[in-house]
Protein backbone atom coordinates (compact mmCIF):
# COMPACT_ATOMS: atom_id res chain seq x y z
CA UNK A 1 0.00 0.00 0.00
CA UNK A 2 1.17 3.48 -1.07
CA UNK A 3 2.60 5.23 2.25
CA UNK A 4 1.54 8.21 3.61
CA UNK A 5 4.33 10.30 3.12
CA UNK A 6 3.33 14.14 1.96
CA UNK A 7 6.80 14.28 -0.19
CA UNK A 8 5.82 14.72 -4.00
CA UNK A 9 7.57 14.92 -7.37
CA UNK A 10 6.16 16.12 -10.18
CA UNK A 11 7.09 15.03 -14.12
CA UNK A 12 6.97 17.04 -16.99
CA UNK A 13 6.99 16.66 -20.92
CA UNK A 14 6.78 17.91 -24.01
CA UNK A 15 7.68 17.27 -27.43
CA UNK A 16 8.35 20.13 -29.92
CA UNK A 17 5.60 19.23 -32.04
CA UNK A 18 2.83 19.79 -29.14
CA UNK A 19 4.55 22.79 -27.54
CA UNK A 20 4.14 24.73 -31.16
CA UNK A 21 0.77 23.07 -31.92
CA UNK A 22 -0.94 23.57 -28.41
CA UNK A 23 0.85 25.70 -26.02
CA UNK A 24 1.15 23.55 -23.43
CA UNK A 25 5.26 23.65 -22.79
CA UNK A 26 7.01 23.06 -19.80
CA UNK A 27 6.50 25.97 -17.91
CA UNK A 28 2.73 25.84 -17.92
CA UNK A 29 3.12 21.73 -16.54
CA UNK A 30 5.28 22.98 -13.85
CA UNK A 31 2.94 25.56 -12.87
CA UNK A 32 -0.03 23.43 -12.85
CA UNK A 33 2.27 20.54 -10.80
CA UNK A 34 3.28 23.28 -8.49
CA UNK A 35 -0.24 24.70 -7.36
CA UNK A 36 -1.79 21.98 -7.15
CA UNK A 37 1.08 20.56 -4.93
CA UNK A 38 0.82 23.97 -2.52
CA UNK A 39 -3.82 23.15 -2.29
CA UNK A 40 -2.38 19.80 -0.86
CA UNK A 41 -0.02 20.91 1.26
CA UNK A 42 2.44 18.55 -0.38
CA UNK A 43 6.30 19.29 -0.02
CA UNK A 44 7.47 19.32 -3.89
CA UNK A 45 10.53 18.19 -3.97
CA UNK A 46 11.58 18.06 -7.34
CA UNK A 47 10.53 18.25 -10.98
CA UNK A 48 11.92 16.12 -13.75
CA UNK A 49 11.76 17.65 -17.04
CA UNK A 50 11.46 15.97 -20.69
CA UNK A 51 12.33 18.83 -23.53
CA UNK A 52 11.46 17.65 -26.78
CA UNK A 53 11.15 14.22 -25.88
CA UNK A 54 8.28 11.92 -27.76
CA UNK A 55 6.27 9.99 -25.29
CA UNK A 56 6.39 7.25 -27.79
CA UNK A 57 10.42 6.43 -26.82
CA UNK A 58 10.97 3.88 -23.98
CA UNK A 59 13.95 5.55 -22.97
CA UNK A 60 13.34 8.86 -21.99
CA UNK A 61 16.18 10.13 -19.57
CA UNK A 62 14.44 12.03 -16.65
CA UNK A 63 11.21 9.68 -16.58
CA UNK A 64 14.08 6.79 -16.29
CA UNK A 65 15.78 8.86 -13.41
CA UNK A 66 12.63 9.51 -11.63
CA UNK A 67 11.92 5.91 -11.65
CA UNK A 68 15.48 4.83 -10.41
CA UNK A 69 15.17 7.60 -7.82
CA UNK A 70 11.90 7.01 -6.61
CA UNK A 71 13.00 5.03 -3.85
CA UNK A 72 15.42 7.35 -1.97
CA UNK A 73 13.05 10.05 -1.99
CA UNK A 74 11.23 8.50 -0.02
CA UNK A 75 7.97 10.12 -2.09
CA UNK A 76 4.27 9.57 -1.57
CA UNK A 77 3.37 10.89 -4.45
CA UNK A 78 4.59 12.02 -8.57
CA UNK A 79 2.65 14.40 -10.30
CA UNK A 80 1.50 14.56 -14.27
CA UNK A 81 0.10 17.15 -15.68
CA UNK A 82 -1.97 14.31 -17.56
CA UNK A 83 -1.73 11.11 -18.54
CA UNK A 84 -0.51 11.85 -22.28
CA UNK A 85 2.50 13.25 -20.01
CA UNK A 86 3.33 9.65 -18.98
CA UNK A 87 3.13 8.08 -22.05
CA UNK A 88 1.30 7.64 -25.21
CA UNK A 89 0.18 3.99 -24.99
CA UNK A 90 -1.92 2.27 -22.12
CA UNK A 91 0.70 0.05 -21.42
CA UNK A 92 3.50 2.60 -20.70
CA UNK A 93 1.09 4.49 -18.42
CA UNK A 94 0.05 1.06 -16.36
CA UNK A 95 3.66 -0.05 -16.39
CA UNK A 96 4.93 3.27 -14.63
CA UNK A 97 1.84 3.57 -12.88
CA UNK A 98 2.57 -0.03 -11.07
CA UNK A 99 6.51 0.67 -10.88
CA UNK A 100 5.62 3.95 -8.70
CA UNK A 101 3.12 2.19 -6.77
CA UNK A 102 5.34 -1.24 -6.53
CA UNK A 103 7.93 1.65 -4.35
CA UNK A 104 4.94 2.59 -2.56
CA UNK A 105 4.22 5.69 -4.25
CA UNK A 106 0.44 6.87 -5.70
CA UNK A 107 0.63 8.16 -8.88
CA UNK A 108 -1.78 11.28 -9.37
CA UNK A 109 -3.11 12.97 -13.46
CA UNK A 110 -4.01 16.50 -13.05
CA UNK A 111 -6.16 17.03 -16.08
CA UNK A 112 -8.11 13.85 -15.61
CA UNK A 113 -8.38 14.19 -11.54
CA UNK A 114 -7.37 10.66 -11.46
CA UNK A 115 -5.46 9.37 -8.35
CA UNK A 116 -4.40 5.52 -8.99
CA UNK A 117 -4.41 4.85 -5.08
CA UNK A 118 -7.74 3.54 -5.77
CA UNK A 119 -9.76 0.55 -7.83
CA UNK A 120 -11.67 3.31 -9.22
CA UNK A 121 -8.72 5.56 -9.83
CA UNK A 122 -6.75 2.50 -11.21
CA UNK A 123 -10.02 1.80 -13.78
CA UNK A 124 -10.37 5.46 -15.25
CA UNK A 125 -6.75 5.30 -15.47
CA UNK A 126 -6.59 2.67 -18.04
CA UNK A 127 -10.25 4.60 -19.74
CA UNK A 128 -8.32 7.78 -19.57
CA UNK A 129 -4.85 5.61 -21.30
CA UNK A 130 -6.97 4.49 -23.94
CA UNK A 131 -8.12 7.02 -25.03
CA UNK A 132 -4.42 9.33 -25.16
CA UNK A 133 -3.48 6.60 -26.93
CA UNK A 134 -6.50 6.71 -29.60
CA UNK A 135 -5.56 10.35 -30.07
CA UNK A 136 -2.08 10.02 -29.98
CA UNK A 137 -3.07 7.51 -33.57
CA UNK A 138 -5.14 9.60 -34.92
CA UNK A 139 -2.77 12.63 -34.46
CA UNK A 140 -0.27 10.57 -36.43
CA UNK A 141 -2.42 9.49 -39.07
CA UNK A 142 -3.50 12.94 -39.91
CA UNK A 143 0.15 13.58 -40.09
CA UNK A 144 0.75 11.27 -42.25
CA UNK A 145 -2.09 12.29 -44.37
CA UNK A 146 -0.96 15.73 -45.01
CA UNK A 147 2.47 14.59 -45.83
CA UNK A 148 1.16 12.43 -48.74
CA UNK A 149 -0.97 14.87 -49.59
CA UNK A 150 1.80 17.45 -50.01
CA UNK A 151 3.55 14.89 -51.85
CA UNK A 152 1.04 14.54 -54.04
CA UNK A 153 0.82 18.13 -55.00
CA UNK A 154 4.63 17.82 -55.40
CA UNK A 155 4.67 20.27 -51.90
CA UNK A 156 8.09 20.56 -49.89
CA UNK A 157 6.98 18.14 -46.73
CA UNK A 158 9.78 19.60 -44.38
CA UNK A 159 13.24 18.07 -43.45
CA UNK A 160 16.01 17.47 -46.18
CA UNK A 161 17.03 20.40 -48.71
CA UNK A 162 19.02 19.94 -51.24
CA UNK A 163 22.12 21.73 -52.26
CA UNK A 164 20.61 25.06 -53.69
CA UNK A 165 17.57 25.45 -52.03
CA UNK A 166 16.21 27.41 -48.98
CA UNK A 167 12.82 26.59 -47.19
CA UNK A 168 11.13 29.82 -46.88
CA UNK A 169 7.35 29.82 -45.82
CA UNK A 170 7.13 26.63 -46.45
CA UNK A 171 8.38 27.04 -50.39
CA UNK A 172 11.68 25.65 -51.28
CA UNK A 173 13.58 29.08 -53.48
CA UNK A 174 16.64 29.20 -54.95
CA UNK A 175 20.18 29.81 -53.75
CA UNK A 176 20.82 31.71 -56.40
CA UNK A 177 25.16 31.50 -56.11
CA UNK A 178 24.93 27.26 -54.95
CA UNK A 179 22.13 26.79 -57.82
CA UNK A 180 25.06 28.45 -60.59
CA UNK A 181 27.19 25.84 -58.97
CA UNK A 182 24.87 22.86 -59.53
CA UNK A 183 24.55 24.23 -63.03
CA UNK A 184 28.01 24.17 -63.55
CA UNK A 185 28.85 20.86 -62.54
CA UNK A 186 25.90 19.55 -64.75
CA UNK A 187 27.33 21.27 -67.54
CA UNK A 188 30.74 20.48 -67.34
CA UNK A 189 29.48 16.48 -67.20
CA UNK A 190 27.77 17.59 -70.43
CA UNK A 191 31.49 18.70 -72.26
CA UNK A 192 32.61 15.28 -70.98
CA UNK A 193 35.13 16.48 -67.82
CA UNK A 194 35.97 14.04 -65.37
CA UNK A 195 34.98 14.28 -61.70
CA UNK A 196 38.73 14.72 -60.29
CA UNK A 197 39.16 17.72 -63.15
CA UNK A 198 35.69 18.89 -61.67
CA UNK A 199 36.57 18.69 -58.22
CA UNK A 200 39.61 20.60 -58.56
CA UNK A 201 38.22 23.86 -60.16
CA UNK A 202 35.43 23.68 -57.27
CA UNK A 203 37.80 23.90 -54.73
CA UNK A 204 40.28 26.20 -56.08
CA UNK A 205 37.45 28.28 -56.85
CA UNK A 206 36.00 28.57 -53.74
CA UNK A 207 32.79 26.96 -54.78
CA UNK A 208 30.38 27.25 -51.55
CA UNK A 209 29.28 23.86 -49.52
CA UNK A 210 26.85 23.32 -47.46
CA UNK A 211 29.21 23.00 -44.28
CA UNK A 212 32.23 25.07 -45.75
CA UNK A 213 34.49 21.55 -46.26
CA UNK A 214 35.97 21.00 -49.63
CA UNK A 215 34.25 19.37 -52.17
CA UNK A 216 34.00 15.27 -52.41
CA UNK A 217 33.30 12.77 -54.79
CA UNK A 218 30.55 11.87 -53.35
CA UNK A 219 29.11 15.35 -53.11
CA UNK A 220 28.82 15.44 -56.61
CA UNK A 221 27.42 11.76 -57.32
CA UNK A 222 24.97 12.87 -54.88
CA UNK A 223 23.81 16.40 -56.84
CA UNK A 224 24.58 14.52 -60.12
CA UNK A 225 22.13 11.41 -59.66
CA UNK A 226 19.35 13.79 -57.70
CA UNK A 227 16.36 14.13 -60.27
CA UNK A 228 15.20 16.70 -57.85
CA UNK A 229 17.06 19.53 -59.50
CA UNK A 230 14.84 18.87 -62.34
CA UNK A 231 11.69 20.39 -60.41
CA UNK A 232 10.53 17.25 -59.48
CA UNK A 233 9.83 14.89 -56.33
CA UNK A 234 9.87 11.40 -55.57
CA UNK A 235 6.31 10.08 -54.80
CA UNK A 236 5.35 6.43 -54.45
CA UNK A 237 8.54 5.46 -56.29
CA UNK A 238 7.59 7.44 -59.39
CA UNK A 239 9.08 11.23 -60.07
CA UNK A 240 6.03 13.69 -60.49
CA UNK A 241 6.23 17.87 -60.85
CA UNK A 242 7.03 19.41 -57.92
CA UNK A 243 6.38 23.07 -56.95
CA UNK A 244 10.03 23.87 -56.43
CA UNK A 245 11.68 25.78 -59.66
CA UNK A 246 13.91 23.29 -61.37
CA UNK A 247 17.77 23.79 -61.65
CA UNK A 248 18.55 22.07 -64.61
CA UNK A 249 16.38 20.64 -68.03
CA UNK A 250 15.64 16.97 -68.00
CA UNK A 251 17.34 16.86 -71.00
CA UNK A 252 20.63 17.72 -69.75
CA UNK A 253 20.06 15.60 -66.11
CA UNK A 254 19.26 12.49 -68.82
CA UNK A 255 22.13 13.57 -70.85
CA UNK A 256 25.00 13.50 -67.77
CA UNK A 257 24.09 10.05 -66.48
CA UNK A 258 26.23 7.11 -66.26
CA UNK A 259 26.67 5.52 -69.62
CA UNK A 260 25.22 8.81 -71.43
CA UNK A 261 28.26 11.67 -71.14
CA UNK A 262 31.88 11.16 -72.61
CA UNK A 263 32.92 10.44 -69.00
CA UNK A 264 31.61 7.39 -68.13
CA UNK A 265 31.70 7.92 -64.68
CA UNK A 266 29.22 6.52 -62.03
Amino acid sequence: MANESKRAAGYIRVSQERAARNGYGLGAQETDIQRFALFKQWDLVGIYREEGVSGYRKDRPALNRLLAEVNGLALGVVIFPSIDRAGRSVKDVIDIDRALRAAGVNTVFLRESIDTSTPTGQLFRNIMASLAQFEGRMICERLHKGLKRKAAEGKYRGGWIAYGYRVEKGRLLLVPEQAEVVRRIFAWVAEGRSQTWMLDRLNEGGAPTLTGSPWRFSTLQHILKNRFYTGRVAFEEQWIAGEHPPIVSKELFDACQPGRNGTGEA
